[in-house]
């Protein structure tokens, strides 16, 4: 199974309400590919998990990475893992930064019990991000 995990910045002009028919349509797309994972978004940049067989992981990351949505794709983890960490999602998107005393501990609540400590760390980490310095 492969796990990608990547950075992305939002183009000029995307806005927090794009955000929700964007993880629907992924949803819809990665569902069919037998894709699973996550989309974090703070105001400024993704970052997303995919995992699925090779080929619809890679070329779910094509897909993505020829979307005008975003620029400067960086992938930061590609890696075989036993089994898949968001097996329930197709997609699901989370709007950040936390903020507020017990932010990090709800998020990280929210995210599945299957996620990986390194998995959930590098979240959890984005999801902390202050957009100003994001």
């Amino acid at each position: 199974m492969l796990s990608l995990i990547y950075v992305s910045t939002a183009a000029p002009g995307f806005r927090e309400a794009d955000l929700a028919p964007l993880a629907q349509a992924a949803a819809t797309a990665n569902a069919v590919l037998g894709v699973t994972g996550m989309l974090a978004y703070n105001g400024a940049h993704f970052m997303q998990l995919l995992e699925g067989e090779e080929a619809a992981v890679e070329a779910t990351l094509a897909r993505i990475a020829a979307d005008p949505r975003h620029a400067g794709l960086v992938v930061i983890r590609r890696e075989t893992r036993a089994g898949r960490e968001c097996p329930d999602w197709s997609m699901r998107a989370f709007l950040t930064p936390l903020s507020g005393a017990g932010a990090a501990t709800r998020f990280a609540a929210d995210l599945p019990d299957q996620f990986e400590p390194d998995t959930r760390v590098v979240f959890t980490s984005f999801a902390s991000l202050d957009r100003k310095v994001a």
